[in-house]
């Protein structure tokens, strides 16, 4: 190896060698909270900062790392796959200002002894920053590298470009997938988390967290979403110091449901917590109390359903009552029906489902 060779490789090595200063956090997105086979746009928001993901051309979606039938080392859960097989930047642009940014990446090559070209280009409110770029280090079959850029004097936005074509192989195209972007920022966070953790119980939300240090915190903001993207807030939680057990439980959800928390401080700053997907049963369960009866019955919906009609049938089907604007708990006067087997048919408002219910009156 050449003196001339040593030192290059020596500046390149420099330039990467970033020690983040005093008060600076490292940041990982690795996309896995992202809603699977969702189209960019796109915003993800971690440790507060949040990341929002375009692109040009046909674009990227957010896919599983095994999308190709097998999975490029290093990548695993979610990652950006291109739509097409069009050459498509990939933008990022970022709410608060960065100082280092790297991103794992993997070009379609099949069996090539060299490897295209990867070029990052940073911005400022606009204003260009500064430009690196990458070639895989050991090319092959969708060889995997990491494109990284660091500029002291700071970048809220990148552009993630297909700079150049393998030089030599003649089967490649020019697309990419990524994973795992880390960034680094000077920002002071309002809150350290120790744990944020969140369980279903049949159809209630359990939510419980605590923060290590919480510096000039104003609240806690719980909010829930039904696709993981659009939040709506639900309960406003004042800051209780660090170490303090924080907990929230919401009653009657059904299917999936995301959970996050946003933390504001006293100047009005904003950070967001990992998110939470919780699943719940869907049926309501209707209870008869009492069965068997000889006089009264009263309906309850677990859920607390809007019951719109109550139906009484014979096991014939011969309809013998309709109740109709019932409310939970009222009571049902079956001392004129005749002895025997009778089913219910329960109308709630929210779902129109109908559930049926077997009493049996016995004198």
């Amino acid at each position: 190896m050449t003196h001339k060779y040593k030192l290059a490789l020596f500046l390149q090595c420099m330039s990467f060698a970033f020690i983040s200063p005093a008060g600076a956090q490292v940041v990982l997105f690795d996309f896995n909270n992202l809603p699977i086979y969702s189209p960019l746009p796109i915003s993800e928001t971690v440790n507060g900062i949040t990341a929002r993901y375009t692109a040009t051309g046909e674009g990227y979606s957010i896919q599983d790392a095994n999308v190709l039938g097998f999975t490029p080392k290093g990548f695993s859960g979610n990652i950006i796959y291109p739509n097409s097989v069009y050459l498509a930047d990939l933008l990022i642009k970022f709410d608060t200002p960065l100082s280092y940014f790297s991103i794992m990446y993997s070009c379609q090559e099949l069996g090539c002894d060299d490897a295209a070209t990867m070029r990052v280009t940073a911005y400022l409110k606009g204003s260009y920053t500064g430009t690196n770029t990458m070639t895989a280090r050991k090319p092959g079959t969708w060889p995997v590298d990491t494109l990284k850029c660091n500029f002291p004097q700071g970048f809220d936005s990148v552009v993630l470009h297909y700079d150049s074509p393998p030089p030599t192989c003649q089967d490649y195209g020019v697309i990419f997938m990524a994973d795992n972007m880390k960034v680094i920022t000077d920002k002071t966070l309002p809150v350290s988390m120790l744990y944020f953790n969140g369980a279903s119980d049949g159809n209630t939300a359990i939510l419980n967290w605590k923060a290590a240090a919480e510096i000039n915190l104003k609240n806690y903001v719980v909010q829930c979403s039904t696709d993981g993207i659009r939040f709506l807030d639900l309960a406003s939680i004042n800051a209780h110091g660090a170490d303090y057990a924080y907990n929230y439980s919401q009653k009657d959800v059904t299917g999936t449901t995301y959970y996050r928390l946003k933390m504001i401080d006293k100047d009005g700053h904003i950070q967001y917590s990992e998110i939470k997907e919780l699943t719940f049963n869907n049926e309501s369960t209707v209870f008869i109390i009492p069965n068997p009866s000889s006089d009264y019955i009263q309906i309850y919906c677990s859920n607390n359903l809007e019951i719109k009609t109550i139906k009484i049938f014979t096991v014939d089907g011969i309809p013998v009552r309709m109740i109709s604007n019932y409310y939970d708990g009222q009571k049902i006067n079956i001392q004129d029906l005749p002895d025997g087997t009778y089913i219910l048919k329960i109308s709630t408002l929210n779902d129109s489902q109908t559930i049926k219910k077997l009493f049996i009156k016995i004198p």
